[in-house]
């Protein structure tokens, strides 16, 4: 169970939940300066991909030359994660053994009236507009080269969620921007897949956590 402890905190942390409230909006950001910088010295060593960065690069162009970076692009980012890891909630089992629980018994009641999936997605999207360094450094070069390295990574590891990102309209070079805050739920995706049962005592840890704070 302390494994589950541990990868349950770290979605609670990515949603800054913590003893002050429901979502503490923690000053936080998002971009490594230093990671890109080691993406964009990649980019310029790879050469046996340099056709296809270009092509990515001219899609990142298109990209921000037509879409507005806010809450409702990022939440379908997001969203495309999150469904994917509420899809695979067991509802009547962590019914069983929340609601059986003080700490959980009042809020996991409430998220059973709603869609748990656009739970978590609307707080992480509150998560990332509160601590993001966003705007221009999303022109610069080192960034563009953390998008199509990032993207492509995600496309290896997930390729369902990356054609789902891409068919959206390219939204996959988009993902770098919510990676860290989508990572512990992509683990408890993988870890569905490979142990069903560890992943219900994480998803009971997760709620668990979520209800403790209405003590």
């Amino acid at each position: 169970m302390d494994g589950a402890k541990d990868l349950a905190k770290d979605m609670l942390e990515a949603i800054n939940v913590d003893d002050s409230g429901f979502i503490a909006a923690l000053a936080k950001g998002l971009i490594s300066f230093p990671v890109s910088m080691g993406y964009l010295a990649y980019d310029f060593m790879d050469t046996e991909h340099r056709r296809t960065n270009e092509d990515d690069k001219y899609r990142f162009a298109r990209l921000l030359n037509k879409a507005k970076l806010n809450k409702e692009l990022i939440g379908q980012v997001i969203d495309i994660f999150i469904s994917d890891f509420s899809s695979r909630l067991d509802v009547a089992l962590m019914t069983e053994k929340i609601v059986g629980s003080s700490a959980g018994r009042i809020i996991f009641s409430e998220l059973t009236g709603v869609k748990i999936g656009a739970v978590i997605s609307n707080r992480l999207v509150t998560a990332f507009f509160s601590g993001a360094l966003i705007g221009s450094l999303l022109t610069l070069g080192a960034e563009v080269s953390r998008a199509i390295y990032t993207s492509r990574y995600l496309a290896a590891r997930s390729p369902g969620n990356y054609q789902k990102l891409k068919d959206m309209g390219d939204l996959d070079l988009l993902y770098f921007l919510i990676e860290d805050l989508v990572s512990p739920f992509e683990k408890a995706i993988e870890l569905h897949n490979a142990n069903e049962v560890f992943f219900n005592e994480v998803c009971q840890c997760f709620l668990d956590g979520l209800g403790s704070l209405e003590k």
